[in-house]
């Protein structure tokens, strides 16, 4: 009987452990190569929007800055949903200020019309809009 309430009491323990070991890793930020990303982001913008060899150089650094402040907010999203959506907001504003600035009208028009529908991961321009 000692040995039953010892086993049961390891096997506790355990998944306790185990549990705890897998909320930590669900709260974790994903990581992002933030480089490769903006890049990609930057391929298909310029497929899209026939970017000019003036406005390239000028837009990789602004989508970049986009992508390491949103991966900065990412621990925010778990704890304060609230105010994770009031600053990705604010962020996605300021993106849009930005990008109406440096793209013509035409390619800002054409910019807002390459949204995705809903989030999808398998779609780079994704990270711009969600």
């Amino acid at each position: 009987m000692k040995k039953l309430i010892v086993s049961l009491l390891l096997l506790s323990a355990i998944c306790s452990v185990v549990y705890a070991a897998k909320i930590s890793t669900e709260w974790q930020a994903p990581t992002m190569n933030i480089e490769g990303t903006a890049n990609s982001i930057l391929s298909k913008l310029d497929k899209s929007l026939f970017l000019t060899d003036k406005q390239k150089p000028k837009l990789l650094p602004i989508i970049s800055r986009y992508l390491q402040q949103k991966i900065a907010l990412q621990p925010l999203q778990h704890s304060n949903e609230t105010a994770y959506k009031t600053k990705v907001n604010s962020m996605q504003h300021g993106l849009q200020t930005k990008l109406k600035a440096l793209l013509t009208p035409t390619q800002y028009t054409e910019f807002m019309g390459l949204k995705p529908k809903t989030y999808d991961e398998t779609n780079v321009l994704s990270q711009l809009y969600y």
